[in-house]
Parts: structure tokens; sequence; C-alpha cells
């Protein structure tokens, strides 16, 4: 048995980075998949693929939830940065559940405000974020704009 981390999900296939480097397309040996990017899984070499055996206990659990589900999307996060733009106008909303996703789950979360090329839209926007400033997130004024 191997252990690999995953670095990408899609359906019932995950590719795993083996400790060589090599990626390796895998499926899980349960029909529901529980591997998220950022797992480390035990896994077997087949033919042409792999099969994973086990996640490992993970750090942390990065996941969205609504009254419907809960989907899980990343595991063993150091840090989120939570991108946001001047305009269109973000959602608090939005803003807060990663927030409080981050904090539940013990990660360090920064504010990136984009598009500091927008003058008054940026302005309204920064301001906006001021109570973040003061309860301590870091929030980064950026212009990622081609």
């Amino acid at each position: 048995m191997m252990i690999g981390r995953v670095i990408a999900s899609f359906g019932r296939h995950v590719t795993v980075e083996a400790s060589d480097g090599k990626l390796v397309l895998c499926r899980p040996r349960a029909k529901k998949n529980q591997c998220v990017v950022g797992d480390w899984v035990e896994w077997t070499a087949t033919e042409d693929e792999g099969t994973i055996e086990k996640v490992v206990q993970r750090k942390n659990l990065f996941y969205r939830q609504d009254e419907i589900r809960t989907k899980s999307f990343a595991a063993n996060v150091d840090q989120l940065l939570v991108w946001i733009a001047a305009e269109p106008e973000f959602s608090e909303n939005q803003l807060a559940r990663a927030l409080i996703a981050a904090k539940a789950q013990g990660i360090e979360a920064i504010i990136v405000l984009n598009k500091l090329d927008l003058g008054a839209n940026f302005d309204r926007a920064w301001t906006r974020l001021l109570p973040y400033q003061a309860m301590g997130y870091t929030v980064l004024a950026i212009s990622a704009s081609p």
C-alpha cells in the first residue's frame, strides 16, 4: 500500500500524486467517493490506475452547507484566500459564510479585494470591509487586470 495526496477530484475519480511525483488516476474502493483535494490517502496500484483504500485522518475539512446538503471540497487547508471584487458588488452573506467555515475549521482566512483600479467602486467596497479589518482579518487590495 502506498501513500499519496489527492490533487484533483472529479466524479468518482481522483488524481493522486504519489511519493515519487507520479500522477495516478484512482477510484475509491467504496461506492461513494469520500476523497477531496488535499486528502492524504492510502492506495494500491492496479494495472494502469489505482484504488483508494483509506483516507488518512484529516487536519481539517473545508465545506459549504445549505438547507439541502453539505458539500466537502478541500482538506488539510493551511490558509484560505477569499477573493472578492469591487465590481460587481460582492455578497456579504457569501463572504461571511466563507469566513465562518474557515474559522470553524481553524483555517486562517485572508480577504483579497480585487479591482483597485476602479476608484469610487473600490473605495465603497473597501469601506464595507473595514469591520472585517477591525475584527482582525487581513484585507489585501490588488488589481489583477490583464
